[in-house]
C-alpha cells in the first residue's frame, strides 16, 4: 500500500511531473505529467485552467478506481498522515469524504473496472465531493506490464489569481474495493510549485546550442538545479525513461525578482530534437518541487509544410483571419490554430485538415482561417503543423492588435511584470530613431537607425514609461505608454 513519489511541475507553459521511488508491484505510479495548460478563466482573485494528464500504473485487477485530490499548501489536509511519500495508517483505509478532503484545489476520478476507462463524475464514498470535469480518458497497456492513462481537457480552479506563486500538495490514492469505500494504495503529500518561476527559451539547430533565461518572479532567493533532456520522439511530452539526458544536475541561483541566463550544447545526433529543461527548487516554500520546461527548436528543423506566406490580420471587433501558403507539403496531416494571450500560455484551436492528397503536395496551396476572437490585448498566432505520424513543427509567430487598438507599433506585454517588452513595427519598411522616457520625462534609453521590425526593452523598473519613434523618411512621430509592474 504504501510508495514514495516524488513530484516535477511545469507551467508554462505547465508541466507535472511523479515519479515512483519504491513501491509494491500491485502500487506502483510513475511519470505523471501535467501539461498542454491553458488559462479559459482569470480574476483578480481566481484562476481556471484546462489541462491534460498521464501517469503510468500497474496493470491489475486491484486499481478498480482511482483518484487524486489536490490543495493548496495552506489548506493541505494530511488526512493519510503522509510521511515521506507514503501513508503511515496500516491496512486499508476509509476513503476521505468533503469533511476530510476540506478546501481541494481539484479532485479527479477515474472508473478503472472495464476494459476502456472512464470519467466519473461522482465521488463514491461522498457525492457532495465535486469532482474535476474533462473531455476523456484513454489507457494504453505497455510492454512492461504497466498500463498509461491519459486524461484529456480536465478543468480545475484556485482561489488565487493566475501569475500569483503557490504550492499544491496532492495524494494520489486507488481501491480494490468497486465501490470506492476503501483505499488500497497510497501516494501522498506530493508537492509542485505554481508560478515560482517563469523561462522563455530557444534551441538554435545552426549552431547546435540551447539557451533559455529563467526568471525569479518572488521576493527571495531560490536555489535549485537543473537537467536537460533531448525530446527524442518529439511529441512535446516530457518522458523520462524515453527522452535523452544531455546535462545532469546543474545548480543554479536565483536573486529576489532577478534572472539569470543559462545555455548548453546539443549533441548533433539530437539535431531538431526539442529540449526539456527540468528545474527542481531547493529553497523556499516550494523545496523539493520541480518545474519541466519545453524548449522548441524550430531554427532549422525543416517543415513537412514549407510556408510562403503566414498573416494574421483583425477584421473587426470579434474576428481575426488568418492566411498562409504553403509551397509544398510532406506526409502532413494538417495544421493546428494556435493563439496566445497573456504572453504565457498557448491554447489550441481549430484543426485545419491539409488540402494535399495523401498529405503530399509538390504545388501552392492556400489555406484561409477565421478564428473568433475579441480579445482586447494583443494576441500572438502560430500555426502548429502536424505530420501523419503525429510529429509537429511551429511556424513563426504573428501579433494582432486587440479590438478598439490602432497604430503601427505593438507593445506587448503591457503591462509587463518582469520589465521586459518586445516592440513590434507592422510597417518593416524606413529607418527608425528610437527613445524611451521614465515619468518625469528623462531619456533612458535610446536606439538610432533601426531598420528591422522587432525591438526588446529588457530591465525597466516598476513605473510608467514613454516609448518615442521617429521615422526618419517621414518625420512622423508614434508615441506608447509603457507600463511595468513587478510582483
Amino acid at each position: 500500500m504504501k510508495k514514495n513519489l516524488k513530484l516535477l511541475f511545469t507551467s508554462l507553459g505547465f508541466t507535472f511531473l511523479l515519479c515512483v521511488e519504491k513501491a509494491n508491484a500491485q502500487c506502483t505510479v510513475n511519470n505523471i505529467v501535467i501539461q498542454n495548460v491553458t488559462i479559459i478563466a482569470s480574476t483578480a482573485t481566481s484562476c481556471t485552467i484546462k489541462f491534460d494528464e498521464t501517469f503510468n500504473m500497474a496493470e491489475n485487477n486491484g486499481n478498480k478506481l482511482i483518484f487524486i485530490h489536490a490543495w493548496l499548501q495552506s489548506d493541505y489536509p494530511d488526512y493519510f498522515h503522509c510521511v515521506n511519500g507514503q501513508t503511515t495508517l496500516n491496512g486499508s483505509i476509509h476513503a476521505p469524504l468533503a469533511s476530510d478532503l476540506g478546501n481541494t484545489y481539484f479532485n479527479i476520478g477515474i472508473d478503472n473496472t472495464g476494459a476502456v476507462p472512464t470519467v466519473l463524475a461522482t465521488y463514491p464514498a461522498d457525492p457532495s465531493v465535486l469532482l474535476a470535469t474533462m473531455d476523456s480518458v484513454t489507457k494504453t497497456v505497455l510492454a512492461d506490464g504497466t498500463a498509461n492513462y491519459t486524461l484529456y481537457g480536465v478543468v480545475s480552479a484556485t482561489p488565487l489569481p493566475c501569475p500569483a506563486p503557490y504550492v499544491v500538495v496532492a495524494d494520489l490514492w486507488s481501491t480494490q474495493a468497486a465501490n470506492g469505500q476503501r483505499a488500497h494504495c497510497v501516494s501522498c503529500g506530493i508537492k509542485y510549485s505554481i508560478g515560482y518561476l517563469t523561462v522563455n527559451g530557444f534551441v538554435n539547430c545552426t549552431n547546435l546550442t540551447w539557451g533559455a533565461r529563467v526568471n525569479n518572479n518572488t521576493g527571495i532567493t531560490l536555489d535549485g538545479y537543473y537537467r536537460v533532456f533531448a525530446d527524442v520522439n518529439g511529441d512535446g511530452y516530457f518522458t523520462p525513461t524515453s527522452d535523452t539526458l544531455l546535462q545532469g544536475n546543474t545548480t543554479f541561483t536565483i536573486g529576489a525578482n532577478s534572472f539569470i541566463n543559462i545555455s548548453g550544447p546539443v549533441p548533433a545526433a539530437n539535431l531538431n530534437q526539442n529540449v526539456f529543461l527540468v528545474f527542481t527548487q531547493t529553497t523556499g516554500g516550494a523545496s523539493g518541487a520541480s518545474r519541466v520546461i519545453l524548449l522548441l527548436s524550430t531554427q532549422c528543423a525543416p517543415l513537412a509544410a514549407t510556408f510562403a506566406s503566414l498573416s494574421a490580420n483583425r477584421i473587426n471587433a470579434s474576428n481575426v483571419l488568418l492566411k498562409w501558403e504553403t509551397l509544398n507539403e510532406i506526409n502532413n496531416s494538417g495544421f493546428i490554430i494556435q493563439r496566445n494571450m497573456d504572453n504565457i500560455n498557448w491554447e489550441n484551436g481549430s484543426f485545419v485538415n491539409t488540402q494535399a492528397l495523401a498529405g503530399n503536395s509538390s504545388t501552392p496551396l492556400f489555406y484561409t482561417v477565421n478564428d473568433i476572437n475579441s480579445n482586447k490585448g494583443i494576441t500572438q498566432y502560430r500555426i502548429k503543423q502536424v505530420d501523419i505520424d503525429g510529429r509537429s513543427r511551429f511556424s513563426e509567430t504573428r501579433l494582432v492588435r486587440g479590438s478598439g487598438q490602432s497604430g503601427k507599433v505593438i507593445v506587448y506585454p503591457n503591462p509587463s511584470p518582469d520589465g521586459r517588452v518586445n516592440v513590434v513595427f507592422e510597417d518593416n519598411q524606413g529607418i527608425r530613431d528610437i527613445t524611451l522616457s521614465d515619468i518625469s520625462g528623462r531619456k533612458i534609453r535610446q536606439w538610432n537607425g533601426v531598420n528591422n521590425n522587432t525591438l526588446q526593452v529588457e530591465n525597466l523598473g516598476t513605473g510608467i514609461y514613454t516609448l518615442s519613434v521617429m521615422i526618419r523618411e517621414t518625420g512622423d512621430r508614434i508615441i506608447e505608454k509603457i507600463v511595468v509592474i513587478k510582483h
